[in-house]
């Protein structure tokens, strides 16, 4: 792992190709970051069907396209191009290995019309399309060249400004520049990514021209869902796939009991409260970036927009609202130390639990500025927001008993308060707003009913004593955590059923606090 302060945004993906139906595989469509790559069913709205680093999906890459490569064209079979630098050769998806066992040649070489009627593409290549008539676009820069693999010549080239122009849409994001383009396999639909590598527009590789408005890729290849894991002793952060318990990512990160993951799902957010750093690590690059965020750093809450993170601090009383694209920070004052940091839905405002003054402050991102304070209970500290952004659910303490504190995000008052055992330490909201689930260091993680202000039920979460829980966000597992345990328990919501165990390596010195959301990879 490498570590950074500068270029704090992360780029999106870097290649794309398709490969069609094999008959013993479906057609798909993958996409490739750096030494990481996905695959996507060609034919479905759903998360990637695998990802991988791209040594373990493709172990006969030559040894310079093992950590990953600038573009890939494919064409009507399973043989792709990919390029590198100056360099480029064939290999076969179907067979996995390189075609005739040839590695990298000079780009010129493979393609001796660019070197004669384009030679800065020889240079180097952007991405690359295949047309319905045999030829393949080629993109670099601003410019575009259409070429004949058969004839070796250069049919055509010019600006993609110019060449895949239309009208209806005259200021493409895509004219300027294409990070990766790919097609629909056995048709003439192609996207063309933004030069960020999160953004597409749809295409018509025959005619050559634009046929949409730029759209998030993640939208329609839709991101798997990771669960991330820190603890406050032994200092890693662990990211699983919390479908199938792949392990992603491990890491060295520092004292933490906070981790989310951007809303553009590259990274994993993490304050380390020993060193006052906002920790950004890039999930599948291994890349990690701090900047300061305030001293004894506790407490996240990132704005649905991606552009700022609030930090809350064990010292109080202020909020680090720290800019994720130049790391710059501002401090917001809210009078406390503090517990958790909640955005609201529409990331207009962030709900601060407030340990000493017994409230919870909000905070107007627009000005960045407390404009109310709410009765938060005793001593509210973790806590969750509602997806729909109208209740809050605060952890309080009082009498040797623990309450979950029901929060109206709106109206004045008093909360409700539901008792739910001795030693109450997270609660996480269902996606449908319903239900809050609390993990009190009991065996039983207790449920909430929000209108009734009732304990409707319970998972048992044998031989644990459940320190933080997440949700899934359709709704149907909670991922537990207990102290001193030595792995993630995955529960069935319906059955109350254990039906997976992510093992974390070793047992808990103390405790562990998990993280839960959409991540490319």
């Amino acid at each position: 792992m490498t570590e950074t302060t500068a270029g704090l945004v992360p780029r999106g993906i870097d290649a794309a190709f398709s490969v069609p139906d094999s008959g013993e595989t479906r057609a798909g469509i993958h996409m490739v970051r750096g030494g990481w790559a996905v695959r996507h069913d060609a034919a479905s709205v759903a998360p990637p069907t695998r990802g991988a680093a791209a040594r373990e999906l493709w172990p006969n890459l030559p040894g310079a396209y093992l950590n990953g490569f600038d573009a890939a064209c494919s064409t009507a079979t399973a043989r792709v191009y990919l390029f590198k630098g100056s360099t480029c050769f064939l290999y076969d998806m179907e067979r996995n290995e390189p075609v005739g066992g040839a590695g990298p040649v000079p780009i010129g070489d493979k393609f001796p019309g660019l070197r004669k009627d384009a030679p800065d593409f020889a240079d180097g290549i952007d991405a690359g399309l295949p047309a319905p008539d045999g030829t393949i676009h080629l993109f670099r820069g601003s410019r575009c060249v259409n070429y004949d693999i058969e004839f070796d010549e250069v049919l055509l080239q010019g600006q993609i400004g110019d060449i895949w122009r239309n009208t209806a849409y005259p200021d493409s994001e895509v004219y300027g520049g294409v990070a990766a383009a790919f097609c629909h396999p056995a048709t003439s639909n192609g996207y063309l990514v933004a030069p960020d590598g999160k953004r597409y527009v749809e295409c018509d590789t025959d005619r050559h021209r634009v046929t949409s408005g730029t759209k998030l890729l993640r939208d329609r290849w839709p991101y798997r869902t990771f669960l991330g894991v820190v603890d406050s002793t032994e200092e890693l952060l662990r990211v699983y796939d919390a479908d199938t318990g792949q392990q992603i990512r491990q890491t060295s990160i520092g004292r933490s009991q906070n981790v989310s993951f951007s809303p553009d799902g590259f990274l994993a957010l993490v304050p380390t409260y020993q060193s006052g750093q906002l920790a950004l690590v890039d999930v599948t690059a291994g890349t990690l970036k701090t900047v300061p965020a305030g001293s004894n750093a506790y407490g996240l809450g990132a704005l649905p927009d991606g552009s700022a993170a609030y930090v809350g601090s064990l010292d109080g009383p202020y909020v680090q609202v720290v800019d994720l694209a130049t790391g710059a920070s501002i401090p917001v004052d809210v009078g406390s130390d503090t517990g958790a940091l909640l955005p609201s839905p529409d990331g207009s405002h962030v709900y601060v639990t407030c340990r000493s003054t017994d409230d919870v402050a909000v905070v107007d991102t627009a000005t960045r500025q407390v404009v109310r304070r709410a009765d938060g209970g005793s001593r509210p500290t973790e806590a969750a927001i509602t997806p729909d952004g109208t209740v809050l659910g605060l952890v309080n303490r009082s009498s040797g008993s623990s309450f979950v504190a029901l929060r109206s995000t709106s109206g004045g008052g008093g909360p409700r308060l539901v008792e739910v055992g001795r030693d109450l330490a997270c609660v996480a909201a269902s996606p449908d707003s319903r239900l809050f689930y609390a993990a009190d260091l009991g065996p039983d993680v207790r449920v909430v009913d929000i209108a009734t202000a009732s304990v409707v039920g319970s998972v048992r979460v044998e031989g644990e004593r459940p320190n933080s829980v997440v949700v899934s966000p359709d709704g149907e597992h909670l991922f537990v955590v207990g102290y001193r345990g030595d792995s993630v328990k995955k529960m069935s919501v319906s059955s109350g059923e254990e039906v997976a165990s992510f093992p974390l390596g070793a047992q808990l010195f103390e405790y562990a606090y998990l993280g839960i959301g959409p991540a490319w990879g």
